[in-house]
């Protein structure tokens, strides 16, 4: 097809294509442009080239200032700049540019000439208002850039169901005039389960007060944040695609990527609901406990190893607790009033790793984990800012003050010493805790807490009122910063910044949907699972992390206050950098699940942190986003073993099967990146496999490919 060709259509055919780009168009436009492609075989062909040229741009679709925009999925020598498709310039010229994308695409690709494209009637159309399960039209009115031509959006009830190409699974081929696929032709375009319309959760656009059912309190965190880009005239990403919402929601609910297996099932998958599905299965895996096992085994004692806390038995402890998705008002208080040894109720070890010199840093990590609040500097003066004075820090300080650190001794059958154990007991002291203002004056503080004060007798077990009055209420600041935080897990920032510094000096972006989120979760009986499925079935989190001018100053990174327009993109941790690594590879023969792989885990982080000597015993991670993250994944010892030849490996796998070259490209992208590669990806992997393996040995061509994806930033990033 030459632009002869293309020039010989009607001009009303790319006026129908302009309006469907602009997602303006009606039903009548979308059954007349239906018409043209039916009819013309050039009309068919230079649409298929408009589609096709969405589905080369999977990635580098985002622009800005903030640091989200990605870097090509494969290294840098791979592609040449010229291969990225530039913005329009110019509104006007769009009707330009679709022809010379037209062109453009075609000169590259070959298309079959039975080729079929059909509306979409076989689909479900929306039966009713708020019923959201819908094919969503391409849309790129709201950015400028060609390339986010790709991303689709749901259309409104008043909105037509678009024509866009019928979705082909891998092993059915049923209705269509295509033969079997052959995996190895690059000259066709690559069309994959993974560009299939993003679904979000039923009756997700309901309004009104929530009634404590999920989709109620879903609809209400749709609605206080659709009203606040309405005000600030954003209009958010589209909805991502399958593909990057699966690797999202696997590293923030579980912890790693998704195993190739299981990836290439969920794109393939048809269910309208198979979101929802997923979420339900994710949070019934054992990798969830696992991974809010280390979650929160990092937050309470921090990653660096102390004589006085046996990790071991606090990690027993969470795991257990998250498995029986313990109230976290339970577990807050089991923390604060914990008694006994540090391996027999590993609760304990929150506090023995914190409670030294005079329990200051017990009573800063205290407020700053559970409460959202950093009081730190209010040991010694008034906060400028905040609503904590110096003696509200030693008032808060004072319950604590009972509590001492104690050796138990381990004896063995015939009674000889074996080991010293840490505990926390309880004193039987009562009085007031003494402390001097920034003048030098000795004064006195009780144990109160929020207006709420207590006997300061001996009798009375302070830690155990403490741990009352913080969970009392219907909306207490436990439950306030537990969602705060969680709120900032999922989306890489919360309703503050920093999360867990909340008050009056730091309001919240979105302070009536923190106080509802607040409230009911715990009228949910403080149910964590419960407010995961709040946020992750929310309209925002299953947008795409892609942003264009529309919303491109919705960047919390400059110092705006965060609408939530995108999901914005953060580093992984080191723990879900190891995980993801050693299960896409396969280069770990030890499972997930295991205590020796956690044990491993633990000893290969300890060169990455570093304790400091504070008063809230702070400690740091040389990793995330660091030379030293990239030189490791260029260059180490645990990239050597994902780049492994040994039996059972993902390398050993694909070069020993007899899958053609292109199937066994897109089994190592879909493994690494939970995505299918582009049909540009496809050549340059092809022309790096064949120039390796000529140039050096039969493996060496593989090893290139997948050390350029584990070292790509679509790799190491959650987005």
């Amino acid at each position: 097809m030459t632009p002869r060709d293309i020039s010989n259509l009607s001009p009303e055919f790319f006026e129908l294509l302009e309006a469907l780009c602009e997602d303006r168009l009606d039903q009548a436009g979308a059954q007349r442009l239906e018409q043209f492609v039916l009819r013309d075989s050039n009309a068919r062909r230079a649409y298929l080239a408009y589609l096709d040229l969405h589905g080369t741009l999977h990635w580098n679709t985002a622009f800005g200032t903030d640091g989200a925009n990605f870097e090509p999925a494969v290294s840098p020598r791979l592609a040449s700049d010229s291969d990225a498709v530039q913005p329009a310039a110019k509104r006007g010229h769009r009707r330009l540019l679709v022809l010379a994308a037209c062109v453009a695409v075609i000169a590259a690709f070959s298309f079959s000439a039975g080729r079929w494209f059909v509306p979409n009637n076989d689909q479900p159309q929306l039966a009713k208002d708020g019923e959201r399960n819908a094919i969503q039209p391409h849309r790129t009115n709201n950015v400028e850039s060609e390339a986010v031509a790709r991303n689709q959006e749901e259309p409104s009830p008043s909105q037509p169901v678009m024509l866009t190409e019928r979705p082909k699974s891998e092993n059915s081929t049923a209705g269509t005039t295509d033969g079997p696929r052959d995996l190895n032709a690059t000259d066709k375009p690559n069309v994959v389960a993974s560009d299939a319309p993003p679904q979000r959760p039923a009756n997700s656009n309901a309004v009104g007060k929530a009634d404590g059912s999920v989709q109620s309190i879903v609809a209400v965190i749709n609605e206080h944040l659709a009203a606040g880009w309405k005000v600030q005239g954003v209009e958010p990403s589209p909805l991502a695609d399958d593909a990057e919402w699966l690797r999202r929601v696997y590293l923030d609910v579980v912890g790693h990527i998704p195993p190739v297996d299981v990836a290439e099932k969920f794109l393939a998958d048809r269910d309208l609901r198979k979101r929802e599905k997923l979420l339900d299965t994710l949070l019934d895996d054992p990798a969830y406990v696992r991974n809010w096992t280390v979650v929160w085994t990092n937050l309470l004692i921090g990653r660096s190893d102390s004589r006085d806390v046996n990790r071991p038995a606090l990690q027993k402890y969470l795991r257990e607790s998250f498995a029986r998705n313990r109230p976290w008002n339970e577990m807050v208080g089991e923390f604060i009033s914990a008694e006994g040894s540090f391996d027999q109720n590993g609760a304990t070890n929150f506090l023995l790793a914190h409670l030294n010199n005079q329990a200051v840093p017990a009573t800063a990590i205290t407020a700053k984990i559970f409460l959202g609040r950093q009081i730190g500097c209010t040991q010694c003066h008034d906060h400028p800012f905040n609503d904590w004075k110096q003696d509200a820090f030693w008032s808060f300080n004072s319950f604590f003050q009972q509590t001492k650190v104690a050796r138990v001794d381990r004896s063995d059958a015939a009674g000889k010493m074996k080991s010293q154990a840490s505990a926390l007991e309880t004193k039987h002291v009562g009085g007031p805790t003494h402390f001097e203002n920034r003048r030098g004056v000795a004064l006195v503080a009780y144990p109160r807490f929020e207006g709420n004060a207590i006997n300061e007798d001996a009798d009375t077990n302070r830690r155990h009122e403490l741990a009352k009055l913080m969970t009392a209420g219907d909306k207490p600041q436990v439950a306030e910063a537990f969602v705060n935080r969680m709120w900032d897990h999922f989306f890489g920032c919360g309703f503050t910044r920093p999360v867990d510094d909340m008050g009056p000096h730091n309001p919240a972006s979105h302070p009536e949907l923190l106080d509802h989120l607040a409230r009911e979760f715990v009228a949910s009986g403080y149910d964590c699972k419960q407010l995961i499925r709040w946020i992750c079935l929310s309209d925002s989190y299953q947008r795409s992390s892609r942003f264009g001018k529309s919303n491109e100053q919705d960047n919390p990174e400059t110092g705006a206050s965060p609408l939530f327009s995108r999901v914005y993109v953060k580093s992984m941790t080191a723990e879900q950098l190891y995980d993801s690594l050693l299960l896409a590879t396969g280069a770990d023969k030890t499972p997930l699940a295991t205590g020796d792989h956690d044990r491993r885990r633990h000893e290969w982080l300890q060169q990455f942190v570093h304790a400091f000597q504070t008063d809230e015993n702070d400690e740091s991670i040389t990793f995330e986003s660091s030379i030293t993250q990239a030189l490791l994944m260029m260059n180490s010892e645990l990239t050597q073993q994902a780049l492994s030849m040994d039996r059972g490996t993902l390398l050993e796998k694909l070069i020993s099967s007899r899958d053609p070259e292109a199937e066994k490209i897109r089994r190592l992208c879909l493994a690494t990146l939970t995505r299918y590669p582009t049909p540009k990806e496809l050549q340059a992997l092809r022309r790096l496999v064949h120039e390796g393996t000529t140039s050096r040995t039969n493996s060496a061509g593989w090893q290139d490919a997948l050390w350029a994806y584990l070292n790509s930033s679509e790799f190491v990033l959650v987005h």
